[in-house]
């Protein structure tokens, strides 16, 4: 391009040089984005659009590389690119993920110890982000802690493209390119054009499964490619737009229209937010904004503000881009656990500190001598040789650590074996016919287990229905059906029938109606729905985040088809637990928020007793949070009381309960379990030396189990029926 200048010094263009100040910039931009909204998420709350950006200029690069190799060629070497791409990513890739282990091992639960190996492992074969969609595409998992290996997700979508697009370029070239002096050469206008069919279909899947999966659509590559294509017909089209640039001498537009390419990247940052509907519509923002600076560039006017993409700490802060990527959040995740404390905002700036010394020394030490030194002369299959077997060693080296992390498990097993039947094991401890003396004491076991989650209590005895009795919970089965009949409490008369209705809060308590019904023979049946309180009213706000009109309906069509199958099958025994408190409905009334939740689900109880079944409202366990949540007792579980706080702190009113009372249906009634979890007005988070929480919200599987006998006798109680009590828990 040209380096056009004008009559005035002011528009005169900053010099060219080897490497483009211009992608410098925007990568300086797009990992300060992302590092900033990874250890600040309130502050810069649409930081996570610089992956956007990072893949924009991946497709540029990349295919500019491609075509200059094609065009000079006639072809392009597949083994040598792909060796190119591993002596450039890998090794500072799996030092990172080599030492993440290692720290793991050092600092990290060993609960997640199995979790983390896996996702290393899936980085260093770069399909972490299918990973991720497998676990996104179940709500349950919103409450899961990040791994500190999660952030390869984006790397893993640029690998597989790097992967693909040769082969896809080459098919491309071949099916448009025209012989010239017996040499192809790849055709702009038709290559361009298939690239804008290739990137709206791309961009067609993401619309629609941001709408239908949104969580998943974040992570896959198919909906992402788009990106990359924006920056690949950048490529493609560059000789005729340096031409064009050259020959209209506008270098004060081009300027502008550069300042408004930054300006639509820190708009998407400053005003997205985790309810922006992403990637989606929205990704187009960031998106363009990237493509006008790399379009325009690299040329600045003088005036330009953009000139500060020729500083020297903007260029090397995009030279290390790369691997501050890669440091920055296994830092962030494990140095909690380091330092056995929430961090602070000074801790914060020394973990930025921290991210940006490792990665000076990363690239330095290990990028640079990698994509120089190493293999330098040696022939592409020696390297990819050493790519493989440097994945294999990853593997191994994660197989051990979830090895550790299954023996660790049988011995706290052995030790949770040795605890039942003391009277201060778990829920007992705080049994009134129980002598505990510190039923408040610590931990005796870590917290946050993936095996605790509240959706791994699954029975051997329950099974997903049938397609043609499913309830579906936004597009995904939510019903299951268990029969826990045995010989003893099996006859021709129908079994006493329990279904168990609510959102994620009411998965909690599958764990104890598990035990429940396997003593009585009980036939159980679920439904849930995450984040839908059992209300036929608009849900506005879930979690302190507003809906979207699918989320809506979505919650709507679920309760409306669970009420009519509930009145259809005339259950026994009705048990419903929601996190109303943190759900808020408008039933366009205008009322307290308390009111217009209590009407509604009111309504829905009465239905339901009315039919002739009992209905049971379990009041809400106590909020945990950070003040009693796993996080608290992983990292202070062992110091009496760490994990404490208030009662009124942490237990909220809950609008289930005044549906109940504003209903007053004789058969419909509540039980509330508060005081096995809080005693004297202080609730805790570790209980009888187990954690009560997986994680800041929900139960841990085995506390919930533990509280299956008091469940019982409770719900015997406001039925006015005895329950027999299950056995105790012994895994």
């Amino acid at each position: 391009m040209s380096s056009a200048t004008g009559p005035r010094a002011n528009t005169r263009a900053v010099p060219r040089s080897k490497v483009r100040g211009d992608i410098q910039a925007l990568r300086a931009a797009a990992v300060t984005l992302v590092v900033a909204n990874h250890l600040w998420p309130t502050r810069l709350t649409g930081g996570y659009v610089g992956v956007d950006v990072f893949f924009v200029i991946s497709g540029f690069l990349i295919t500019a590389h491609l075509l200059g190799e094609l065009r000079r060629t006639d072809r392009v070497s597949l083994p040598k690119f792909y060796a190119r791409r591993a002596r450039r990513l890998l090794p500072a890739a799996l030092l990172v993920g080599v030492v993440t282990l290692g720290a793991t091992l050092l600092w990290m639960p060993s609960e997640t110890w199995t979790r983390i190996a896996r996702e290393v492992f899936a980085s260093a074969a770069y399909v972490e982000n299918w990973a991720l969609t497998a676990s996104a595409v179940n709500y349950s998992d919103r409450g899961q802690a990040a791994t500190p290996a999660q952030h390869y997700w984006s790397l893993s979508v640029e690998e597989q493209f790097y992967l693909l697009w040769p082969l896809t370029l080459l098919l491309l070239g071949w099916l448009l390119a025209r012989r010239v002096s017996g040499r192809i050469s790849a055709r702009p206008a038709p290559l361009a054009v298939a690239l804008l069919v290739l990137g709206a279909g791309s961009f067609a899947f993401s619309l629609w499964q941001t709408t239908t999966n949104p969580a998943a659509s974040y992570f896959n590559t198919f909906g992402r490619a788009w990106e990359f294509m924006v920056g690949a017909l950048i490529a493609v089209l560059a000789p005729k737009l340096g031409a064009w640039f050259a020959s209209t001498r506008l270098l004060a537009v081009r300027g502008a229209f550069q300042l408004l390419g930054y300006g639509l990247i820190a708009l998407a940052a400053l005003t997205f937010s985790e309810s922006t509907k992403f990637p989606g519509p929205w990704a187009l923002v960031p998106v363009v904004g990237t493509a006008l600076v790399i379009a325009l560039g690299p040329e600045i006017p003088r005036w330009s503000p953009a000139r500060l993409a020729e500083s020297g700490p903007v260029r090397y802060l995009g030279d290390i881009s790369y691997s501050l990527y890669l440091w920055h959040w296994p830092v962030i995740v494990i140095a909690p656990f380091a330092l056995a404390r929430d961090v602070g905002s000074l801790d914060k700036v020394l973990l930025l500190a921290v991210s940006l010394g490792l990665a000076a020394l990363t690239k330095h030490f290990v990028e640079d001598p990698g994509r120089t030194k190493l293999f330098a002369n040696a022939r592409p299959r020696r390297t990819l040789v050493a790519t493989l077997a440097s994945v294999v060693t990853v593997a191994l080296l994660a197989g051990s650590l979830s090895f550790a992390a299954s023996e660790l498990a049988a011995r706290e097993a052995a030790r949770v074996e040795a605890a039942v039947g003391s009277g201060c094991f778990a829920a007992e401890a705080l049994s009134p016919a129980g002598k505990c003396a510190d039923p408040f004491g610590p931990a005796l076991f870590p917290a946050g287990a993936e095996s605790e989650a509240p959706w791994k209590s699954v029975a051997p005895e329950c099974a997903t229905a049938p397609e043609e009795r499913q309830i579906l919970a936004r597009g995904k089965a939510s019903y299951v059906e268990c029969s826990f009949r045995t010989s003893e409490t099996s006859s021709d008369d129908r079994p006493y029938t329990v279904w168990l209705v609510g959102d994620s809060h009411a998965e909690h308590w599958k764990a104890a109606l598990n035990d429940l019904g396997r003593g009585n023979g009980w036939d159980v049946r679920y439904t849930m729905q995450g984040g839908c309180p059992s209300v036929p009213t608009t849900l506005v706000t879930a979690f302190g985040k507003p809906t979207d009109s699918a989320k809506q309906e979505a919650c709507s069509s679920w309760i409306t088809e669970v009420s009519e199958r509930v009145l259809a099958d005339q259950p026994d025994l009705v048990v419903v637990s929601n996190f109303a408190s943190a759900e808020e409905v408008d039933d366009g009334s205008g009322r307290p928020q308390a009111e217009q939740l209590a009407q509604g689900m009111s309504a829905t109880l009465q239905a339901w007793a009315d039919a002739g079944s009992d209905v049971v409202v379990i009041r809400d366990v106590p909020t945990a949070g950070t003040a009693l949540g796993a996080s608290c007792v992983s990292q202070k579980g062992s110091e009496p009381l760490a994990c404490s706080a208030p009662t009124a702190e942490v237990l909220p009113a809950d609008p289930q309960i005044a549906a109940v009372k504003l209903l007053g249906h004789p058969r419909v009634r509540s039980v509330d379990l508060t005081e096995y979890f809080c005693v004297d007005g202080t609730c805790s988070g570790v209980i009888g030396g187990l954690p009560v929480y997986y994680d800041g919200d929900h139960l841990s599987g085995s506390y919930a189990r533990s509280l299956a006998p008091a469940l019982g006798q409770k719900l015997g109680q406001a039925l006015n029926v005895t329950f027999d009590a299950p056995e105790p828990i012994r895994e």
